[in-house]
């Protein structure tokens, strides 16, 4: 029988709950990094990143953990899955962002503020011409009303209204070479159901600044998108 009174997460608000706290991961760990990049070697400060960092890998394990346990009780079938499978390999600290970079424009399209921000500032520093939409509406009018053609689109799966795979399509129509680079904190799996194909660029949250480069990096070196 259904508790009535139970404060337990559904399904749907757990999901909700792991991805909005992987954002919140994404913009710390970002920020941090840049900020490290900032200081001087043999600031003491330096340290204080590198512990910031190490608390940004623990919380991300700490949502790895809390999505399983979540599958298992929703399914009841076998062990957990690995905590790490879901995680980038381990930061290696503060490193140069703002080596020389090619020209391609990138369209960042991310709901919440603090990711977006911080993807953004990341990729300029990087020397790439970005442009940055919250929504896939406003997305569509800012490239319309812009001379610069796309690039490369990173967005998130989970935007609302149209999602990142809608917006996709859509621009494809105008750039069909456009590369996509999909953003989620959700999963490979979990994102199948939102219209992502097998098979497409996925960047899981939060992700490390240099995960993101050298992900972009193999977009623009590849024959296809």
């Amino acid at each position: 029988m259904t508790n009535q009174n139970s404060t337990e997460p559904l399904p749907g608000q757990m999901a909700s709950l792991v991805h909005e706290l992987r954002n919140v991961l994404a913009a710390v760990r970002g920020f941090a990094t840049v900020i490290g990049e900032d200081l001087r070697a043999g600031d003491p400060a330096r340290e204080d990143v590198e512990q910031i960092l190490k608390a940004v890998d623990h919380g991300t394990e700490v949502t790895v953990r809390l999505a399983a346990l979540h599958a298992r009780a929703a399914s009841d079938q076998g062990p957990l899955p690995a905590a790490a499978a879901n995680l980038e390999a381990g930061h290696p600290g503060p490193r140069v962002l703002h080596r020389p970079r090619r020209t391609a424009t990138i369209l960042v399209v991310e709901d919440d503020d603090l990711v977006r921000r911080m993807t953004v500032r990341l990729l300029r520093r990087s020397g790439y011409p970005t442009l940055d939409s919250a929504t896939a509406e406003e997305a569509e009018e800012r490239v319309r009303g812009d001379a610069l053609a796309v690039d490369v689109l990173l967005a998130d799966v989970g935007l609302p209204r149209n999602g990142g795979p809608e917006l996709a399509a859509r621009l494809r129509r105008r750039w069909p070479t456009l590369r996509v680079l999909f953003m989620s904190g959700l999963g490979r799996e979990a994102i199948q159901v939102q219209g992502v194909p097998p098979g497409a660029a996925l960047l899981e949250k939060p992700f490390a600044p240099m995960a993101l480069l050298e992900r972009i990096d193999q977009l623009l070196a590849s024959d296809g998108a």
